[in-house]
């Protein structure tokens, strides 16, 4: 068996190949990540590796640059095996002197594949690694909504700070848009007039809000003592125009986001405290069930597994190792919140962890590693979950 690693870079890629032994035969210090760039590889590996010999690719899953190589590698019948990059990193960190240039890594990524002699495992599939694009756009386009919602919360603060009292706590609620461009300031409040101002409000608040409140905004609009700025009005009501684009952005995201998960056929809706939306991201994340032989890798994966440091007397705390995916952990982390409120077995779980004067976050962080155990069952056996009893 010989041994080709890959280090995968953006614009191009280097190449080492390893024999049986683990000295390197040949160094491909360089090909561009393209058709030509692929072809160049093809021919390196034709050139040095002996006939009859099989042969095993190992590279990195560097961002999302890996993957044109690794379907490339799939054509070609090359069996590949993707590894975290933080494996070379750790590797190179043997050596004293800790050199890190495309092919000392090329070099160690074959090495690493002759020592842990690693057999290719399932792929992710593509729907999943569709999904994974469509869920990590949603999580940055709401977080830019929340950005967006507290710079009009700054704004509000000079200009009409009585007026977020007096409207939905939710910022980008159709409601409070339609108020913000409408009346951004308190002379614009007053001009708009009180019948023009209930009619807005019971238009967009589906008849929720009416007169009174549209008598609370006016009264406010007449005592406040907000400083009136063209400028912060310029600057609301863009970004009342972003929160709008947002929105739709966001809403448009999500169905896509159901429609895939739902093409999926995974139980993982079913578990407490796991909507449509978290159960797209478990599955987008993890990809696939078949890629942990045991649960336990599945917490590793999550970066939710225990690290302790100790040397010598020195015990350190145990903390979360924190490695992988931060949207799983997200994922995970928000699942469990709503399930030690609505699911008695978690809370059960909780609350005894919490009995043992355990922190809050330490008794969340041993329900979320339950709660991955718990995930993997019913993924591996293609079950919607069933409530569990607390004992």
């Amino acid at each position: 068996m010989f041994y080709l690693g890959i280090d995968v870079g953006r614009y191009h890629h280097a190449a080492a190949l390893a024999d049986p032994r683990g000295a390197t035969v040949a160094l491909l210090p360089q090909f561009p990540a393209t058709a030509e760039g692929f072809l160049t590889l093809r021919s390196f590996v034709q050139r040095h590796l002996p006939p009859g010999e099989q042969l095993r690719v190992g590279i990195e899953a560097t961002g999302p640059y890996w993957q044109p190589l690794a379907r490339w590698l799939s054509l070609q019948s090359w069996p590949c095996v993707v590894d975290n990059p933080i494996k070379a990193s750790s590797l190179r960190n043997y050596g004293i002197r800790g050199a890190k240039t495309d092919r000392i890594d090329a070099v160690l990524i074959a090495q690493a594949l002759r020592w842990e002699d690693k057999a290719p495992r399932e792929r992710l599939h593509h729907s999943a690694l569709e999904l994974r694009h469509l869920t990590r756009l949603h999580t940055h386009l709401v977080k830019e909504r929340t950005r967006a919602s507290l710079r009009i919360d700054s704004l509000l603060a000079s200009l009409f700070p009585e007026l977020p009292l007096l409207l939905p706590k939710k910022r980008s609620s159709p409601t409070t848009l339609a108020i913000l461009e409408a009346a951004p300031s308190p002379a614009k409040a007053l001009a708009l007039g009180l019948r023009a101002l209930t009619t807005l409000l019971r238009r967009t608040s589906r008849g929720k809000l009416g007169q009174a409140r549209a008598r609370r905004i006016l009264n406010a609009a007449r005592r406040s003592v907000g400083v009136p700025s063209p400028a912060a009005e310029i600057a609301l009501t863009l970004l009342v125009a972003q929160l709008r684009l947002l929105n739709e952005q966001i809403d448009s995201l999500e169905k896509n986001i159901f429609d895939l998960y739902s093409r999926l056929e995974l139980p993982l809706h079913s578990l407490p405290g796991v909507g449509l939306l978290l159960a797209a991201v478990l599955a987008a994340e993890l990809g696939s069930v078949h890629l942990f032989a045991r649960p336990q890798q599945m917490v590793a994966f999550a970066g939710i597994d225990p690290k302790l440091r100790q040397s010598g007397s020195l015990q350190g705390q145990v903390r979360m190792s924190k490695r992988g995916s931060r949207y799983l952990r997200r994922a995970i982390y928000l699942a469990c919140q709503n399930a030690v409120r609505t699911d008695d077995h978690f809370k059960a779980l909780y609350e005894r962890h919490l009995a043992r004067s355990k922190p809050p976050r330490r008794a969340l962080g041993a329900v979320m590693n339950h709660f991955v155990h718990v995930l993997f069952a019913i993924w591996r056996d293609n079950r919607a979950y069933v409530p569990l009893t607390s004992s």
